[in-house]
C-alpha cells in the first residue's frame, strides 16, 4: 500500500512539474514583426546610450558586419572601422574635426590587441602603446604638445611596472 502510494504520488508530481510550453508556429509575417521590433528596440537603447556619450562607437545591431563610418556635422570623417559580428574588428581611427588624425587602435572581436597611437590636434604623437588581451603591455611612451618624449613606461597585464629612463 505505501509503494502505491508513494508511486501515484511521484507521478502526480512528475506530471504537475512539467511546465514546458508548446511552441506555436509563427507565420513569416509574425517572424518579420518580432524583428522589427527588436532592431527597433536595439535601435532606441543604442540611441540613448549615445546620447549620453556622443563618443560611443555601437553598431546599428547586435550582428552587424561591415564598415563603419561616422561623420562630423562638416562632413568630415570622425570614425572609421569595421565591425565582425557586431564587435570591432581590424583597425578604427578616429579624427579631430580639422580632419588631422586623433588615434589608430587595433580590435580583435572587440578586444583592444595591438599598436595604440593617440596624437594631439596639432598632429604630433600623444602617446604610443601596444595592448595585448585589451590589457596595456610592453612600453608606453609618452609625449608633450611639442612631440617631445615627455615619459617611458613599461606595463605589463594594464599595471604600471616601472618608469623607463628617457634616452
Amino acid at each position: 500500500m505505501k509503494k502505491l502510494f508513494y508511486l501515484i504520488f511521484c507521478t502526480t508530481c512528475l506530471f504537475s512539474c512539467n511546465n514546458t510550453k508548446e511552441e506555436k508556429e509563427l507565420t513569416p509575417e509574425e517572424h518579420r514583426t518580432q524583428d522589427s521590433v527588436s532592431k527597433a528596440e536595439q535601435k532606441h537603447f543604442s540611441d540613448s546610450l549615445k546620447s549620453k556619450n556622443p563618443l560611443l562607437i555601437m553598431p546599428p545591431d547586435s550582428a552587424y558586419t561591415g564598415t563603419y563610418v561616422d561623420k562630423y556635422p562638416s562632413g568630415i570623417t570622425k570614425f572609421t572601422g569595421f565591425f565582425r559580428f557586431g564587435k570591432r574588428h581590424g583597425q578604427w581611427l578616429s579624427f579631430y574635426p580639422s580632419g588631422l588624425m586623433w588615434s589608430e587602435m587595433h580590435y580583435d572581436k572587440g578586444i583592444r590587441q595591438g599598436p595604440n597611437n593617440t596624437f594631439y590636434q596639432n598632429g604630433k604623437p600623444r602617446y604610443v602603446g601596444f595592448y595585448k588581451s585589451d590589457k596595456r603591455d610592453s612600453v608606453w611612451c609618452f609625449y608633450d604638445t611639442l612631440g617631445n618624449l615627455a615619459e617611458k613606461v613599461l606595463m605589463k597585464n594594464d599595471r604600471q611596472i616601472r618608469t623607463l629612463p628617457l634616452k
